[in-house]
C-alpha cells in the first residue's frame, strides 16, 4: 500500500516529509509513495474520507474486470494502479515534447524519480542574475525518468485496451513541466499526457520581452505534439507502439494555455477538455463535455472574465471556483524550493527589476502567499476533478460519480463552489 500525503498542513518553508503509512483499505489501486522531496507534502483528499458514511457510488473504475464501489468523489485524487514515467522528445521541428506514460511500480521499485531544471529554460543573458541564479538546480517529481511503459494496460480502463491520451498546455510564461503534480498523477492513472513547449509564450519568450499572449500561438504546438504521438504509435521500436487510443483524446492546460485547450476541443480528434484558469479562448461549436476551475483570489485571469467564458460554453460543462486560491493553485511553482530560499519569495523580489523580470515576478508569485489557500491543500481536489473529468469525457468511466457537488467539502482545508450544466 501506497503511504498518503499528510492530512496535516506543515510550514510551507519547510522539507516536505513522508508520513506513516495507514491500515489497509481493500481494493484502493496500490502505487509508489507520492513525494516531492524539499516542499511541503499534504494530503487534502484523506483515504479516511472514502470510508466516511457518504454513499458509495459506482465509479466504472475496473481493474480486475469486476465493478469496484467506493467514495467517488475522491477516489480520484489519491494515485491510481500505475507508476508515472517521463521522457524528453524532440520534435521534427526542433520543439521540445515532455511526455509522461504509465508504469508497472514493480518496475521502478528502489529507483530515484526523476528532477527537472528550471535553469534549463532561462535565456542565457539572464544567467548571471543573482535572483535566478537561486532557481534550484533539480525540482524534484513524483515521476521516473525513461522508466519502461507498461504494455498491460488493462488498469487504464479503456475499452480498446490501450491507453487514452491526454494534450497539457502550458501557461505563459512558464515551461512543459510546470504541473507535474497533476501530469505524474493523470499518468498513474492510465493515461499518456504530452505538454509541447511553446518558445514564443514561455519562460525564455517572457524573460526576454519577445512574448505576446496569444492562444492561437499555442495551437499548432498542440497540434505538432498529438501528430508526433500518432507517429510514434505506429513506429516499430518505439514507446508507444500500438499502445495510444487515438479515438480517447483531451487536453487540459492552465492559464494561457487553458484558453489554448477550450480552441483545441473544436478539433475533432478532441472529445472533452479541462481549462485550468483559462484566458478566453475560441468557444467550440460541438457540444464536448468540458471542465473549467479557477481561484477566487486570482488577480492575473480575473474570475469575473473565466465565469463569462463559461457561459459562452457548450454544454455539458461543469464549473469549480476554489475559494481563496490564486493562479498559481493549478502549478508546481508556489511550492519550489532551493536550499533554504522558498523560490516564490525569490521571484516575487524580481517586481522591482522592471521588464520580462517583474512581469514573471507578477505572474509566477500569485496564490503563493497568505490569505490565498494553500496550493497543496487544493492539488487533491484539482487532482479529483481533471482525472474524472478525463475518464468520464472520454468514455471510460459510464457515469460522472467522480464529478459531483460534493467536491465543494470533500477536501480537509478548501472549499469551492461546484455548478454544472447538463
Amino acid at each position: 500500500m501506497r503511504r498518503p500525503r499528510s492530512l496535516r498542513h506543515p510550514d510551507p518553508t519547510r522539507p516536505r516529509a513522508i508520513s506513516s503509512r495507514i491500515p489497509h483499505i481493500p481494493r484502493i489501486p496500490t502505487g509508489p509513495v507520492r513525494r516531492r522531496s524539499g516542499i511541503p507534502l499534504v494530503l487534502g483528499a484523506c483515504l479516511a474520507v472514502c470510508l466516511t458514511a457518504c454513499a458509495p457510488v459506482d465509479t466504472g473504475y475496473s481493474p480486475s474486470g469486476t465493478t469496484d464501489v467506493y467514495h467517488a468523489t475522491t477516489m480520484y485524487s489519491v494515485n491510481g494502479p500505475y507508476a508515472a514515467g517521463t521522457a524528453r522528445y524532440t520534435m521534427p521541428d526542433g520543439d521540445q515534447i515532455q511526455v509522461w506514460y504509465p508504469v508497472a511500480p514493480s518496475a521502478v521499485v528502489g529507483k530515484a524519480t526523476y528532477t527537472y531544471t528550471i535553469k534549463s529554460w532561462l535565456p542565457a543573458s539572464l544567467a548571471d542574475n543573482p535572483v535566478l541564479a537561486k532557481l534550484p538546480d533539480a525540482v524534484p517529481t513524483d515521476s521516473y525518468l525513461d522508466a519502461p511503459i507498461d504494455t498491460s494496460t488493462a488498469a487504464s480502463g479503456d475499452p480498446a485496451g490501450k491507453y487514452p491520451v491526454v494534450l497539457f498546455n502550458e501557461g505563459f510564461g512558464s515551461y512543459p513541466q510546470q504541473s507535474t503534480f497533476l501530469t505524474d498523477h493523470l499518468a498513474t492513472w492510465g493515461f499518456v499526457v504530452a505538454a509541447p513547449n511553446d518558445p514564443s509564450t514561455d519562460l525564455e519568450a517572457v524573460l526576454t520581452g519577445k512574448a505576446t499572449p496569444s492562444v492561437a500561438a499555442d495551437l499548432p504546438y498542440l497540434d505538432a505534439a498529438l501528430a508526433y504521438l500518432q507517429t510514434q504509435a505506429r513506429t516499430p521500436g518505439s514507446r508507444f507502439y500500438h499502445l495510444l487510443d487515438f479515438t480517447k483524446v483531451g487536453v487540459v492546460g492552465h492559464s494561457l494555455g487553458g484558453g489554448a485547450a477550450i480552441t483545441m476541443a473544436g478539433n475533432p480528434l478532441v472529445k472533452t477538455y479541462a481549462a485550468l484558469a483559462p484566458a478566453p479562448g475560441s468557444v467550440p461549436t460541438t457540444h464536448k463535455p468540458g471542465l473549467v476551475m479557477y481561484g477566487t483570489a486570482d488577480t492575473i485571469v480575473p474570475p469575473p472574465s473565466v465565469r463569462s467564458l463559461y457561459a459562452r460554453l457548450p454544454t455539458p460543462k461543469r464549473l469549480i471556483a476554489i475559494d481563496g486560491a490564486g493562479h498559481n493553485v493549478f502549478d508546481d511553482i508556489c511550492t519550489i524550493h532551493s536550499g533554504t530560499h522558498r523560490l516564490a519569495s525569490d521571484l516575487r523580489a524580481l517586481g522591482s527589476a522592471g521588464g520580462g523580470l517583474a512581469e514573471l515576478s507578477t505572474l509566477a508569485t500569485n496564490g503563493c502567499f497568505a490569505p490565498d489557500v494553500d496550493p497543496t491543500l487544493a492539488w487533491p481536489l484539482i487532482e479529483q476533478a481533471v482525472t474524472a473529468q478525463m475518464r468520464y469525457g472520454l468514455g471510460i468511466d459510464h457515469t460522472s460519480a467522480g464529478l459531483s457537488a460534493g467536491l465543494d467539502h470533500a477536501f480537509p482545508g478548501v472549499t469551492a463552489t461546484y455548478s454544472q450544466d447538463p
